[in-house]
């Protein structure tokens, strides 16, 4: 009898320490699971510029006019960088075809070719017909940089000063034929028409009309 438990005994320690050791083997063959937190990448420095450029040019373009012209003089230079670069991404089309008027036919009265100036992009025609009495500025296979707030003038003098123009309003659309509705004798009072951005006072591109 007293054999009998003192093998049990040793019998069930062997099979203890074999399964101790099996566990310890295992533990030792397969590689721990490491509890390693996700990584965030930092942002470069042009994705923040990019984003920060968005920002600026999104906060800008939701102010009233008016506003854009106030805040523009309190902003630094690389803020109207930003803004006008953000500006140059967007395209506005625009396709106007000349007004009917009945079987009166359209005279070219003055014509010339559009040039971007200060680094902007510009190409296309303008030109000032008459229909009847009544005459407009148009540009015809017209494309330019796009910028903030850009205004259409004329004036006189191939230089694009705008101080005594005569402001048409908003540009309709950065590509595109367009048309601008015109005062009488402005083809004989201006030679010269400008694109400027109102609130920065940077021209964009300049045609002088022959």
């Amino acid at each position: 009898m007293g054999k009998r438990i003192t093998v049990s005994i040793i019998t069930a320690a062997v099979i203890t320490a074999a399964a101790a050791g099996y566990f310890i083997i295992l533990n030792l063959s397969v590689p721990p699971q490491l509890n390693v937190s996700p990584t965030t990448v930092p942002q470069t420095n042009e994705s923040v510029s990019v984003d920060m450029a968005s920002q600026e040019y999104h906060k800008f373009v939701g102010l009233t006019e008016q506003d854009r012209i106030q805040a523009a003089v309190r902003m630094t230079p690389e803020v109207k960088s930003m803004i006008m670069t953000e500006a140059a991404r967007v395209t506005t089309g625009v396709k106007e075809s000349m007004p009917a008027m009945g079987n009166q036919t359209i005279k070219v009265v003055k014509s010339g070719s559009i040039v971007g100036v200060n680094g902007h992009l510009a190409e296309g025609v303008a030109k000032i017909l008459s229909l009847g009495r009544t005459e407009y500025l148009r540009f015809e296979n017209f494309k330019v940089t796009n910028g903030p707030d850009l205004h259409v003038h004329l004036t006189s003098g191939s230089s694009g000063n705008i101080q005594n123009s005569k402001d048409l309003g908003l540009l309709k659309g950065s590509e595109g034929d367009q048309n601008y509705f015109l005062d009488s004798e402005l083809s004989t009072k201006y030679d010269t028409v400008v694109i400027s951005s109102l609130p920065f006072s940077v021209l964009f591109a300049t045609g002088t009309l022959r």
